[in-house]
């Protein structure tokens, strides 16, 4: 009878991890078709450059933008009114050097650095909005080192998480002050061939944060591989890493690497996150295949903040960019030459 038992239960376990190894980070139980949906705004009057990034803050949607006159764009998602567009390059009054493609809202202000001079800059939202001549501008100077290259910064609560290139570990921790405290993780594949320093410079990554949990998620791209950390008063734990499939390749010439575009998959391509949810869109094709058809999916995979699969939404067109909050999905198309904003109800 022991012996039965046994066997029922090493069935059970080997159908158990023969279902759990098939599974990929596509497949979800419960899929929801979304029909209905809202067009914000579309560039016809004074079109933008491409969208690298966008954000959401109460009714007002942001967007950072590539090859333009002006990096941002502010549309109030109600009235589908643009309220006005502003950041210029240049080294007069109200004026950067350069902009870092990631930004953050927080506390009424539009953050963002700028490389040329290893600072942070704290805009004044309410400032830019109301078309003001003089702005609140605070800057703040950012470590940078031989053996620390952060390339995006985000704040979180009263420290900054830093991605970048580093001598030792994935991302580095910062003060308030900006007083590097240390560089935690460590990549979840192997990259022994990389030096510690080129390691975040070959192999890239995003960051999604959740104040509210105190949670931040890693997403490594060009692979389907994400973590979830926990950082609090007691310290920081990582809390989930996804079971993984598809790593970069890496293709050798000499002594240098790079990415194997042609044999790598595109990955993770656009994430963002609510207080509730991770969203994210994914392809495995090939990256140079998917980046052919403009990195674009009509495939929506959110996860809980625990890592856990919660659905999948499947839109009636394939998006570019976008971002969430508890309710919506903001998704940026671009159709005949024009960007436009549409809005998912989840």
């Amino acid at each position: 009878m022991k012996k039965v038992n046994l066997l029922l239960v090493c069935i059970v376990l080997c159908f158990s991890c023969s279902k759990q190894g098939k599974e990929g980070v596509m497949d979800f139980d419960k899929v929801e078709y979304i029909s209905s949906y809202d067009s914000i705004y579309a560039d016809i009057d004074e079109p933008m450059g491409p969208v690298v990034e966008l954000h959401v803050s109460g009714n007002m949607l942001v967007l950072n933008h590539a090859n333009d006159d002006k990096q941002f764009s502010f549309i109030d998602i109600e009235s589908g009114r643009l309220v006005c567009r502003w950041g210029t390059v240049g080294e007069g009054s109200n004026e950067f050097i350069d902009f870092s493609s990631n930004f953050s809202l927080k506390d009424s202000c539009l953050i963002f650095q700028t490389s040329a001079t290893k600072e942070i800059n704290r805009v004044s939202l309410p400032d830019i909005l109301n078309h003001r001549s003089i702005l609140r501008i605070a800057k703040e100077a950012y470590p940078y080192s031989a053996d620390f290259r952060p390339r995006r910064i985000y704040p979180f609560h009263d420290k900054k998480i830093a991605l970048g290139s580093f001598k030792e570990g994935v991302f580095g921790l910062l003060e308030k002050d900006n007083t590097l405290i240390s560089c935690e993780g460590d990549f979840p594949f192997s990259c022994d061939k990389v030096d510690g320093i080129y390691r975040g410079n070959l192999y890239q990554s995003r960051l999604l944060l959740n104040e509210d949990k105190n949670r931040f998620a890693l997403f490594y791209m060009v692979s389907d591989a994400f973590e979830i950390y926990e950082l609090d008063g007691r310290g920081m734990r990582k809390v989930y890493m996804s079971p993984f499939r598809s790593v970069p390749q890496l293709r050798e010439r000499g002594e240098r690497f790079s990415i194997d575009y042609d044999n790598s998959v595109a990955g993770f391509m656009t994430v963002s996150a609510s207080s509730k949810l991770i969203g994210c869109t994914y392809s495995a094709k090939s990256y140079q295949e998917a980046a052919s058809q403009d990195m674009v999916s009509d495939e929506i995979l959110c996860f809980d903040w625990e890592g856990k699969k919660v659905q999948k939404y499947v839109l009636p067109f394939a998006i570019s960019n976008f971002c969430m909050d508890a309710e919506y999905l903001y998704a940026v198309r671009y159709v005949d030459n024009q960007t436009v904003i549409y809005r998912f109800k989840l």
